[in-house]
């Protein structure tokens, strides 16, 4: 491997662990809002939301690390969970403690859209393209998911 090749992996490590800064910020405030429910189950939808967080933190973890196969993404890639955004339908009225807090995260969950779309749009390395791709099309997702819920 080259100069160059070693410094454009070293800068995408760099990105990556300012990319996995941000989830690990909006998974805590996703793992925050069963406290403001008081006993009330978070929605399916959330809940799928948070799973996918997981997993992507999970993700760029093994991309920093240098641990992550063609195999593994291309796996990732396949199995992402289907939402059925024309379910989904705006919270209850019990939710509304949720509402400040989930507008709150939809704004961050827009600008990490943003952040993972202009690295997809910008990467030369086809592994990491992929990889961007496949989070900025989940952070699209939970944009759309939390603007229906929040109606």
């Amino acid at each position: 491997m080259g100069l160059f090749d070693s410094l454009r992996r070293a800068g995408l490590r760099l990105i990556l662990k300012n990319a996995l800064a941000v989830e690990e910020e909006i998974y805590g405030h996703f793992l925050a809002l069963p406290e403001e429910l008081a006993g009330l189950e978070l929605p399916p939808s959330l809940q799928a939301i948070v799973q996918e967080e997981r997993e992507h933190r999970r993700l760029l973890e093994e991309l920093i690390a240098g641990r992550l196969a063609q195999e593994e993404l291309e796996k990732a890639l396949a199995e992402r969970p289907v939402h059925r955004l024309e379910e989904v339908r705006p919270l209850p009225a019990r939710y509304e403690p949720l509402r400040e807090k989930l507008s709150h995260i939809a704004e961050h969950e827009r600008a990490i859209y943003q952040f993972f779309r202009s690295l997809y749009e910008k990467s030369k390395l086809h592994f990491a393209k992929r990889a961007f791709r496949l989070l900025a099309e989940q952070e699209r997702v939970h944009v759309q998911l939390l603007e229906r819920l929040l109606g």
